[in-house]
């Protein structure tokens, strides 16, 4: 019998991804795409959303182009993005204007009210979580809207996320994940939030039907078929957020005491749970399946910090930056650097931190100023595991790391350094793209649960040990960090 395929897309913040993969997690075919982010004010970043289609189509054109399967043996395709980002729809589901993205703080103004009243106990209560308050969250959002462009708020039907509304395109339907809708959907009845109407100025009818990530949100229609070369009636699975498919691509979602480290643009840094937790302090705690949960944080700039750093120094690429950086030794002989180029998120969450470097002398060149980067962002790796520890009160038994850093080796080995943490590559880096695969098999069937899935289509590297004769140096490092940024907080621009 002929092994079925699946589809998985992951939306991203500069570019959209498609992967044809088979049961095993093997990656059959890969094609990209790429998406423009605007940025037409300080602090703002948006998006067109026809881009998301188009290139969700284009890529899916491709992808069976390149492979040459027969589009027979597709089973179901699912889709993963970047969130918190906002579609806004009119009544015939037409965008109203750009999408607002997740690195967008315009609405800080707005999310400081909402800090103040109702607060965060009224706001946990009408969101059904414990969301950290900040500008991302679809409330401030609507506020700014409201202040700032109210035509276009009373013209808005329908608040999707950028990987549903290519599913609205491909199926005609208006669905969701509760966690992408967070803010939107209430987290345990996974109905609309009635307090948008009152806190927000919306009608909660703007949320979407809310099911869950692995089920089945409708069918490829005849001229969605027509645009992508796909067959008509193929079923479409909900998805999640890119950082939840991304760790699900980790496998760390299947066992408890489990974490995981998606390195991309941001880091997402996450630890499972055999239960819910009752305080998370300030991370975020999502429903895995199966009495499991995932306490994590996102941070800001991982990724971005690097490449800031090549651009700003004038470095080539990414491997001529690790191999100079490399020449520097551990510590950066006292050089320290707060990757908060972009405010940060997990475990801070304020928009107006900056990035700092503090310690620097005639005696530092630019190799130490790469390998303080490197180091600072590891880290932000550490503060947000060692919060999602505490929850527990145990330590993580090993670090699963994913996405795009975790090809780096030197990077790898400072992370493991600096967190004692024993670390285990992905042998793909595309885990946003397997982890909406194996969101695609669970929904058609093909295995039963998140654990089997993940046994299944889950692939490892060699583990990456951490060196205990940097243990000393590189906790006094993190000490600093982590007592720097509280000092310097109100001398931010």
């Amino acid at each position: 019998m002929t092994e079925p395929l699946l589809v998985g897309l992951d939306i991203g913040t500069t570019g959209l991804k498609a992967g044809l993969v088979d049961a095993r997690g093997g990656l059959v075919a890969m094609t990209t795409a790429p998406c423009e982010v605007q940025r037409p004010a300080p602090g703002q970043a948006e998006q067109d959303p026809e881009d998301y289609w188009r290139a969700a189509a284009a890529c899916i054109r491709e992808l069976l182009a390149v492979s040459r399967v027969e589009p027979g043996r597709i089973v179901a395709l699912s889709s993963c993005g970047h969130a918190p980002t906002m579609v806004l729809l009119d009544g015939d589901d037409r965008p109203v204007r750009p999408a607002i993205l997740w690195q967008d703080t315009r609405a800080v103004t707005e999310a400081e009210e909402l800090a103040r009243d109702p607060g965060p106990d009224a706001l946990a209560e009408a969101l059904g979580v414990r969301w950290p308050i900040d500008a991302s969250m679809p409330m401030a959002r609507f506020r700014w809207l409201g202040r700032h462009e109210p035509d276009v708020l009373r013209r808005v039907r329908h608040a999707l996320l950028p990987k549903d509304y290519v599913h609205l395109r491909l199926t005609g339907e208006a669905t969701t994940d509760p966690w992408s809708a967070k803010g939107l959907v209430h987290q345990s009845t996974l109905m609309p939030i009635e307090a948008l109407r009152d806190l927000a100025g919306v009608d909660p009818a703007v949320a979407p039907r809310a099911v869950a990530s692995s089920d089945v949100v409708g069918y490829v229609s005849t001229a969605a078929a027509q645009e992508t070369g796909l067959p008509a009636g193929l079923p479409v699975v909900a998805g999640w957020t890119d950082a939840m498919a991304a760790m699900l691509g980790t496998g760390a979602l299947g066992r408890k005491g489990l974490a995981c480290d998606v390195s991309g643009t941001s880091e997402v840094i996450g630890l499972t749970f055999g239960y819910r937790p009752e305080h998370t302090g300030p991370l975020m705690c999502a429903d895995v399946s199966g009495g499991r949960w995932m306490v994590y944080g996102p941070t800001q700039a991982s990724g971005a910090s690097l490449g800031w750093a090549l651009r700003a120094f004038g470095v080539e690429s990414t491997a001529a930056a690790l191999a100079e950086a490399a020449d520097a030794p551990p510590g950066a002989d006292g050089l320290l650097f707060l990757p908060y180029l972009q405010g940060e998120r997990a475990p801070l969450w304020d928009p107006r931190a900056r990035g700092v470097f503090a310690g620097l002398t005639t005696g530092h060149e630019r190799a130490h100023l790469l390998r303080a980067v490197l180091e600072g962002v590891g880290c932000s790796v550490r503060h947000v595991l060692g919060a999602a520890e505490s929850v527990g009160g145990v330590p993580a038994e090993e670090v699963r790391v994913a996405g795009g850093g975790a090809r780096l080796e030197l990077w790898n080995h400072i992370k493991a350094d600096l967190t004692g943490r024993q670390l285990r590559p992905c042998a793909t880096s595309e885990n946003g793209v397997l982890g909406t695969a194996m969101l695609a098999a669970l929904g058609a069937g093909i295995y039963p649960d998140v654990p089997a899935a993940g046994e299944a289509m889950v692939q490892l590297l060699e583990p990456v040990l951490p060196d205990d004769s940097c243990r000393p140096l590189y906790d006094a490092l993190f000490e600093r960090y982590v007592a720097f940024y509280p000092r310097v907080r109100d001398l931010m621009g």
